[in-house]
């Protein structure tokens, strides 16, 4: 074999072990230089952290949500609580407790505008609303009662709305 051929092996080998192209296997022997020098078989050389050839970057951690404060309510948000007609729930605008129909309502439908909050209890096709005025986290509010189930409502610490749905 020529020393050119020899030299150009050589020379693609250890470029392809310093690029890190091929295999992470080391070859078994060096094979000498034209001058009878060895080459070195050193481990492949690694791309910096934010080049191209690093691959695809470790995901960062996700920031953590803010936790929700804790609900001046004993049940919190879960109005399937109030279908046995005893909860204290806090609720929003728009929402529908449901009630088992044999405390003498079906469902409380809750309406909030600014201070004032309307619920329209509904049973066997009819419907009656009370409107409830809130003024500051009062621990007692305003109640109304229908068909023997109470409703008392106030405002909580956070401004939002609590109420308590008992039945006689």
């Amino acid at each position: 074999m020529s020393a050119r051929v020899l030299v150009l092996l050589t020379t693609s080998a250890a470029a392809l072990a310093l690029t890190g192209c091929g295999s992470d296997v080391h070859l078994a022997a060096a094979a000498p230089t034209p001058g009878g020098h060895p080459v070195v078989d050193a481990p492949a050389a690694q791309p910096e952290p934010d080049s191209p050839e690093a691959g695809p970057a470790k995901p960062k951690a996700k920031p953590k949500a803010k936790p929700k404060p804790a609900s001046a309510a004993k049940d919190g948000t879960d109005l399937g609580a109030c279908l046995d007609a005893s909860c204290e729930v806090e609720v929003g605008d728009g929402q529908e407790i449901p009630l088992d129909g044999r405390y003498g309502a079906d469902s409380i439908g809750v309406r909030i505008r600014g201070s004032q909050v309307t619920f329209t209890v509904r049973n066997k096709g009819s419907k009656t609303s009370a409107t409830h005025m809130l003024t500051g986290s009062s621990t007692t509010g305003m109640t109304s009662v229908f068909n023997h189930v109470r409703l008392n409502s106030r405002q909580g610490p956070n401004g939002r709305v609590i109420l308590q749905v008992s039945h006689d």
